[in-house]
């Protein structure tokens, strides 16, 4: 995974690629409807290429939102 695949700002919160994607997955894993296949999680954080079809897109985006609203959330207790 490379900073590039996961349009992150440097501002963005303080989590690793690695990290926000795991996070990621897990939240995408408690959404309601059909789950993302791993491929498709593989093809957006470019560790294989292809195409994702606008719904998984839609819903790894939601997903990662959510992760990173959580890594900011979490980071906002800390002095």
């Amino acid at each position: 995974m490379c900073i590039d695949c996961l349009d992150e700002r440097p501002d963005s919160p303080a989590a690793t690629p690695r990290e926000l994607a795991w996070l990621a997955r897990r939240i995408e894993a408690d959404m309601s409807g059909e789950p993302v296949p791993d491929r498709a999680w593989a093809i957006y954080f470019c560790e294989q290429t292809g195409a994702l079809g606008w719904r998984e897109l839609d819903r790894i985006a939601r997903a990662l939102d959510g992760a990173r609203l959580i890594v900011t959330l979490a980071g906002a207790g800390s002095p």
